[in-house]
């Protein structure tokens, strides 16, 4: 059994030993990116600025200019952006810019284990793909924007004949539509800021505070402890191997998924609205958008209680669809990477990401499933930034990065990855071997 191991700053204590990180991050769990945000600031400990690798920068005077949205920057003061900002620039105009803003060296170690080193994995994959994303760009193509526009509008017409026909069908294709173009948005939100991120604010989740649980977090930290998606889900989803999961941390979900996954976003919908008229904080920007779709179905419909009545029914399929897609698209088996398993020698960002990321053979190379699916999942997180349309233009130079490492690279299919989820659930063993994409020396 190993060690106890437990975190005076957050109350935590677990049987399970962390490999990623050396002890659990402040406020864990992180039910809201507030904690999550707070609790970085404490174990990153930089003051007032932005750190960088072993560097400090001000970058005070650059938030309302910087060209991804002053969101970006103004969220993350205080904290260590490394992989963020490595991640975020594929070109090395950033990196020049940043001198502007150097303030001084910090001595103290990263709280993050990842590394960036010129001649590693990740930065050699970032200089093999920069001439290609130069010639092709990085933002949507045409074929991106016909999708996203075309299945709100499908979104829109069902919507409205649900309404008319007072339709409990229509309005559950209308929910299946919202979780595409929701999904969709995804690719959006990532980039840098522009209106068709908004089509997220139609759930009861919002783009502000998805990039920072999403692209902040989840993104950086995949499957670490400092994952808020991982977090975020506890008690009730278990997906760390702690040994001290009981039955139904282990095997509720098989039962209780169907009821309680479509009740998360609202649920966290409410606290946000309890957290502002009790607590005065403020709430995230698009924290009401949703309920435009309950004012299009009331126009139409034949009473109020009707149009609230399919308003939810609308959502609740929209909910589960897109958290069952998205808990079971890229991350969770025993053979893919949580914290407490059995971590590579080389903390490679990249490659670490490559350990907590798997690919569907079902849906490479179809852009409507990319977009709609969270498909590509792997170049998506190496890359976060650049559009899914351009993902597909890459896996040639990605399959050659690999083997230059000696990295083997394969698919999974979606059926393993679903019974993957719940294996990794009932999983109370941290897995002893290597990393399933590090090749094994006997």
């Amino acid at each position: 059994m190993p060690p106890h191991q437990s975190d005076p700053k957050s109350g935590v204590g677990t049987n399970l030993k962390l490999t990623a990180y050396k002890e659990f991050p402040t406020n864990y769990p992180h039910h809201n990116v507030d904690l999550w945000l707070s609790g970085k600031r404490i174990d990153d400990n930089v003051g007032p600025y932005w750190r960088i690798h072993n560097k400090l920068y001000d970058l005070t005077d650059f938030v309302d200019r910087h060209p991804g949205g002053r969101m970006w920057l103004e969220v993350t003061k205080g904290t260590d952006i490394t992989e963020a900002f490595e991640s975020s620039h594929v070109s090395e105009s950033a990196e020049k810019l940043l001198k502007k803003f150097y303030v001084k060296d910090i001595s103290t170690p990263r709280n993050s284990p990842y590394t960036f080193h010129e001649d590693g994995f990740y930065k050699t994959f970032k200089r093999k793909v920069q001439p290609i994303l130069k010639e092709i760009g990085t933002g949507p193509s045409w074929k991106t924007l016909v999708i996203q526009d075309g299945l709100a509008l499908a979104f829109v017409v069902l919507t409205v004949a649900c309404s008319v026909l007072s339709s409990y069908t229509l309005a559950a294709f209308a929910g299946v539509f919202l979780s595409m173009v929701i999904t969709c948005a995804h690719n959006f939100f990532h980039q840098k800021d522009n209106w068709r991120m908004h089509y997220f604010d139609l759930s009861f989740s919002t783009a502000h505070e998805w990039r920072v649980s999403h692209a902040l977090s989840h993104h950086l930290y995949t499957n670490t402890a400092n994952d808020i998606e991982i977090s975020t889900l506890e008690p009730l989803w278990e997906f760390l191997p702690k040994p001290d999961k009981n039955l139904l941390q282990r095997y509720g979900s098989i039962v209780y998924d169907l009821v309680l996954v479509p009740l998360v976003p609202l649920c966290q919908h409410v606290l946000n609205i309890y957290a502002a008229c009790v607590k005065g904080k403020a709430l995230p920007p698009g924290e009401f958008a949703q309920y435009s779709v309950l004012i299009m179905i009331s126009i139409f419909s034949q009473s109020f209680w009707l149009a609230l009545r399919l308003f939810m029914a609308l959502h609740l399929t929209a909910y589960f669809v897109f958290l069952f897609i998205g808990l079971t698209a890229a991350h969770h088996h025993p053979d893919i990477f949580h914290d407490g398993d059995k971590m590579r020698d080389n903390p490679d960002w990249g490659l670490c990401q490559l350990d907590a990321v798997r690919d569907r053979m079902e849906v490479t190379g179809n852009l409507l499933m990319v977009l709609t699916t969270f498909g590509e999942h792997t170049l998506h997180h190496l890359l976060p930034t650049v559009d899914h349309s351009k993902l597909n233009s890459l896996y040639p130079v990605f399959l050659e990065t690999c083997k230059e490492f000696n990295i083997p690279f394969s698919f999974m299919n979606w059926p393993t990855l679903f019974a993957g989820k719940y294996l990794q659930m009932a999983n109370i063993t941290p897995n002893s071997n290597y990393p399933g994409y590090k090749v094994k020396v006997s």
